[in-house]
């Protein structure tokens, strides 16, 4: 979104870093400074409040000057001057980015309620399930300004933070009537260079990759990623059949056969969003007749681990296997062995994968 020429005014902020509980995204809140910290006029128009929360799309001011800033002070002096055009110039009920950041790395909520709830902005023109999220400067010719390192991860930070789950920075979706990525630069939506070349290069079209979507997904914990037997991650011979005869089961039914001495594992194919730690679990029915030492074995960056459980006890709920490292991607995860103690039976149910 571009910004016309504006008098750069000189103010004394406070931070609002109110660091603390996490988001539906499942990241940290980072320090923000708040409308009150940089100074806000109220909204000059009440603000509708949007429903649902899904895309980052990421702008610049495509001004200069809002790049040469060496304070927080100064740049809230700029976010203040943004806030004026918008209301003045475009007549704007209020700010139109829901967030910005400086090339220092500080944080400047935009919009009115943008740290605590979802209100419509006015960034893209389509403005639905949307956050704005600027870096303020000129990213493009002719000033070809960086933007910094500092001010990169702070908007990653922003972003991991606010948008809700199941959000990753991963994937696509239609908007504005054509595909693009759920982080997206404003140029993916309307006719614009906006964020400009040198910001829009971390973006790209790739929608499972870039710096911007991988340093996302990066900061988001708890990320859950379950595969059940009915689902096409997993696998099994005819040799493993489905039941419902024991209670307790994940879904709609689980898998099982009888122990031998045989290569014949039943497989879950998992796609882990990010590089990472996570927790691994696995779900089973319980039984007397249930081997008391069923192996699982885990492929992990480091090789394969085999875990035994006894599937006799802690039937019907999610039992840990323990945590690994894994890389992004889709691969073969977890497999789980007939080859063990003869006359049992091994339950094939579910898997999940949780990020730490």
């Amino acid at each position: 979104m571009k910004a016309t020429t504006y008098r750069g005014l000189i103010g004394l902020a406070v931070i609002s870093a109110a660091m603390g509980a996490f988001a539906a995204g499942n990241a940290p809140q980072p320090s923000i400074c708040s409308r009150s910290c940089w100074g806000a006029r109220s909204p000059q128009a009440t603000i509708s409040q949007m429903s649902a929360l899904n895309r980052a799309v990421i702008h610049h001011t495509a001004q200069p000057g809002d790049y040469n800033t060496s304070s927080q002070s100064e740049s809230a002096a700029l976010v203040r001057a943004i806030q004026n055009l918008h209301m003045d110039t475009n007549g704007w009920a209020d700010i139109g980015y829901h967030f910005l950041v400086d090339k220092l790395g500080n944080r400047f909520e935009g919009r009115y309620t943008s740290i605590s709830q979802k209100p419509r902005g006015a960034h893209d023109a389509v403005n639905e399930n949307s956050f704005g999220f600027n870096v303020m400067g000129y990213m493009h010719s002719p000033y070809n300004q960086q933007p910094t390192t500092a001010q990169r991860q702070a908007l990653y930070d922003l972003i991991a933070w606010k948008i809700p789950d199941p959000f990753t920075g991963f994937g696509s979706g239609i908007y504005n009537g054509k595909t693009t990525g759920y982080i997206c630069g404003h140029r993916d939506v309307g006719q614009t260079a906006c964020p400009g070349d040198l910001m829009y290069q971390y973006i790209g079209t790739n929608y499972s990759g870039g710096e911007a979507r991988t340093e996302v997904n990066k900061r988001i914990v708890g990320v859950a990623v379950v595969v059940d037997n009915t689902d096409a991650g997993f696998s099994a011979s005819s040799s493993w059949w489905t039941s419902t005869s024991v209670s307790g089961y994940y879904g709609t039914n689980y898998h099982t056969r009888g122990t031998e001495a045989v290569s014949d594992p039943a497989k879950w194919t998992v796609t882990l969003p990010s590089d990472g730690t996570y927790d691994v679990y696995a779900w089973w029915t319980s039984g007397t007749n249930r081997a008391p030492s069923a192996p699982y074995v885990i492929t992990h960056t480091g090789g394969n681990t085999t875990v035994n459980v006894n599937q006799q006890v802690n039937g019907g709920q999610w039992n840990l296997l323990g945590t690994w490292n894994f890389y992004q991607g889709t691969a073969l995860r977890v497999q789980l062995s007939c080859w063990t103690t003869s006359g049992y039976y091994v339950v094939a149910d579910a898997v999940k994968f949780v990020k730490k």
